[in-house]
């Protein structure tokens, strides 16, 4: 629709805390991961810019000139909100890449061959992923531009949505028209299962945020499901009768799903309720009557900008909310405890901007010490993205590590318990002799 509003849970109610009337029909929207901006787009006019406050203040539009950039289906942030990808049916099937500081387009990446219906940022932002109407999905090297995987399935069909997994980050999943789910292995470029057969189409796929291999999609036919990638079939399922599931969007505790209809509805759902057959009133958290039209795209805010959340986020299965609606000031200690030292790297671009400022302010003009600054911000920006990358990869590293040695826990025991039979069965001859 031609309207884009912000919701607030509260303990008993969903109130309405802003909304603003776009000057097209919007496709999509998204929150900048660190919370500095609400991007919208649609039909025309490009990528609108909203300030995440009540009065939803337009900040700018990307690109600032008034350029026809072709109407744009799919949109995604970088991790550090500096980079918005965008996706549609511009010139060549581009997908560009906006550098938002500047305010211009910093990368066009190239291959498709017809309407990109979706982007998106994978291995913490290293890789961005990008589907279109052909059914082929193409994945580029962020740094370099250059296309790492040409991702073609069996048969074609449009394609309407892809997710990374934040766990096992080699894993893609693209969700199509005719209805498919597929898992993808990226590194080795190859289809690896897939998960539905064809049927009515699916909408939205995206994997879970806290669960491991677990994904969640919306339909034409108004499913909602679950689904492990490692299983055949779902591990639950709910239908919305009379109208289709149009968009879908986790909660970042993994709780609850908000799914937009196509009458206009926003619920959202208890995942933990969610079964083979489940009522939709049963699994509701809260339902309201959002747009006089469907809603086609749903972006839940994140609750402490992730810059803050790498370091405090607890470990799984530790202080997990009692509700996916718990008030943010509940976890507000988080930002409150002491924060870790300095990295060696940002004491070093301290130093360089230091020395530079000192030996060169005298001689140097405002726009000249207003790049060197830019440059170190720059600098000091690539050195923690880094440094957060590694973080992750320790974490995904030390759960792979755990899961190999619950596995082979798992085996020595069913090993014992065979030998053990083999005894009883062996005293039991002995004694029926």
């Amino acid at each position: 629709g031609y309207e884009v509003k912000t919701f607030a849970p509260e303990p008993n109610d969903v109130r309405c805390v802003g909304r603003v009337q776009a000057t097209c029909e919007t496709h999509c929207v998204r929150w900048s991961p660190t919370n500095g901006a609400l991007a919208t787009a649609g039909v025309s006019g490009g990528v609108h810019l909203y300030k995440p406050d009540e009065s939803l203040t337009l900040l700018g539009t990307i690109p600032e000139e008034e350029l026809d950039i072709g109407e744009v289906y799919g949109i995604d942030f970088s991790p550090g909100s500096r980079y918005l990808a965008t996706g549609g049916s511009a010139a060549q099937e581009e997908v560009a890449v906006w550098d938002l500081r500047r305010r211009k387009k910093h990368r066009v990446l190239t291959g498709h061959d017809s309407a990109v219906n979706t982007v998106k940022y994978g291995q913490f932002g290293r890789v961005l992923g990008s589907g279109s109407a052909s059914g082929v999905v193409l994945v580029h090297d962020v740094e370099s531009g250059a296309q790492t995987a040409r991702l073609t399935p069996p048969t074609l069909s449009g394609v309407t949505s892809i997710d990374f997994s934040k766990y096992s980050p080699q894993h893609l999943v693209s969700a199509c028209m005719d209805g498919t789910v597929r898992l993808w292995d990226i590194e080795a470029g190859q289809l690896q299962s897939t998960l539905t057969v064809r049927g009515s189409e699916c909408y939205q796929v995206e994997f879970s945020p806290t669960v491991p291999g677990l994904l969640g999609y919306v339909k034409s036919d108004g499913r909602v499901v679950l689904q492990d990638i490692t299983s055949p079939t779902p591990s639950g399922a709910l239908t919305f009768k009379g109208c289709q599931a149009t968009s879908m969007c986790w909660h970042y505790s993994g709780f609850a799903l908000a799914v937009g209809t196509s009458d206009g509805r926003i619920s959202w759902l208890d995942t933990r309720k969610i079964s083979g057959g489940a009522d939709v009133a049963t699994c509701q958290i809260y339902d309201i009557k959002a747009h006089d039209g469907g809603v086609e795209a749903l972006s839940w805010q994140h609750p402490v900008p992730q810059s803050f959340q790498v370091e405090k986020t607890p470990s799984r299965g530790d202080n997990i909310p009692d509700s996916p609606m718990t008030p943010i000031a509940a976890k507000s200690r988080l930002l409150h405890e002491p924060a870790p030292a300095p990295a060696p790297v940002v004491d070093a671009v301290s130093r360089d901007l230091a020395t530079t400022r000192i030996n060169q302010t005298s001689s140097m003009s405002t726009k000249e010490l207003e790049t060197i600054i830019e440059n170190a911000t720059e600098k000091l920006g690539d050195a923690v993205r880094a440094q957060v990358r590694d973080l992750h990869l320790e974490l995904l590293r030390q759960h792979q590590s755990t899961v190999d040695e619950t596995a082979q826990m798992f085996a020595e025991m069913r090993q014992l318990q065979l030998e053990m039979a083999q005894e009883i069965a062996q005293l039991r001859n002995e004694l029926g002799r």
